[in-house]
């Protein structure tokens, strides 16, 4: 049986929007968003302009696009890293926090594109890009440490969106750094003691011991 037409026209419209995106991936990263015109995006993935129209509204729309997949990127490495980690085990937020670091460190793409993201989109908007990525997983890590009686007797919400925030503003921090790798090194460290006040402290020990 042949493919029908709708099924081809989906399939071509997928494949178009998805040579926009990377067009304007590699753009964005060479040049800027700034410097990055629809036209070189239209050029680039050998489209029309009136195509990369057809797909999304603006300049804006499709940065959105190109920094969620990276975005997306590094959450799922940090899910893979994961995999490895005990369920329940307190040792699992720390390796996520971890994780995520690597993500801004080990690539240019996330970097650069997160030293660009709130001149693009503004801070409320790309505070809800992120959080709709990275909140459901930081979430589930607390509950988790909740259920296992590692945290503290404190609100898994508030809890989430300060550990959300804290690590939006570590990768920051790394990007904007001359030395990203020796920053990723420091924002660890006081982001990992920081997170350490959330864990619920061992039952102290009861009694004196004999002498």
């Amino acid at each position: 049986m042949s493919e029908s037409k709708p099924g081809r026209r989906e399939r071509y419209a997928a494949l178009t929007r998805s040579a926009i995106v990377e067009a304007a991936r590699m753009l964005f990263v060479e040049r800027g968003f700034d410097d990055t015109s629809v036209d070189d995006i239209a050029e680039a993935a050998q489209v029309s302009k009136g195509a990369i129209y057809h797909h999304f509204k603006d300049k804006q729309e499709i940065f959105i696009d190109v920094y969620r997949d990276a975005t997306k990127g590094v959450i799922e490495n940090v899910v893979k890293v994961l995999i490895d980690v005990p369920a329940g085990s307190w040792n699992r937020i720390e390796a996520a926090a971890s994780a995520v670091i690597k993500g801004y460190t080990d690539n240019r793409e996330p970097r650069v594109l997160v030293r660009q993201v709130m001149g693009v989109l503004g801070a409320e908007r790309t505070q809800a890009l992120e959080g709709e990525l990275a909140l459901p997983l930081i979430r589930t890590l607390l509950t988790e440490a909740e259920e296992n009686g590692e945290l503290r007797d404190l609100s898994i919400e508030k809890a989430s969106q300060l550990i959300f925030r804290v690590l939006c503003e570590s990768s920051l921090l790394i990007a904007n750094s001359a030395d990203y790798a020796e920053a990723a090194q420091e924002v660890e460290t006081v982001m990992l003691c920081m997170f350490a006040g959330l864990r619920k402290p061992p039952a102290a020990t009861r009694g004196r011991r004999k002498s």
